[in-house]
C-alpha cells in the first residue's frame, strides 16, 4: 500500500497491482477536494508504464495533471547541496 506520508519520490519502481489501485483510489478520493503534492523524477506520462493497470493509471493521472500547477527543478541535486562541504585538511 502507498504511504503518502513515506513518500519521498514517487515512481522510481514500478508499481503493482495493490499499488497501482491504492494511487488510483487515493487520487479519486482527493480530486477536487484535497491539494494534492507529488515529487518526482519522472513525467506523469513516464508514470504509466510503471503501473500495473493502464486503465487505472491513466484515469488517474488525467485527474491529477488536469488542474495540476507543475514546478521543474533543474540543476543539482538538493541533498547533494545540503551535503556538508569537506574541508581539504579533513
Amino acid at each position: 500500500m502507498i504511504n503518502p506520508r513515506q513518500c519521498d519520490d514517487f515512481a522510481l519502481q514500478p508499481l503493482d497491482e495493490t499499488a497501482t489501485t491504492d494511487f488510483y483510489e487515493l487520487t479519486v478520493a482527493r480530486h477536487r477536494h484535497n491539494a494534492t503534492i507529488v515529487t518526482s523524477n519522472r513525467t506523469p506520462d513516464e508514470w504509466l508504464g510503471l503501473m500495473h493497470d493502464q486503465l487505472l493509471a491513466q484515469s488517474a493521472v488525467d485527474r491529477l495533471t488536469s488542474t495540476c500547477h507543475e514546478l521543474i527543478i533543474e540543476g543539482d541535486s538538493y541533498r547533494k547541496r545540503q551535503r556538508p562541504s569537506r574541508g581539504s585538511g579533513a
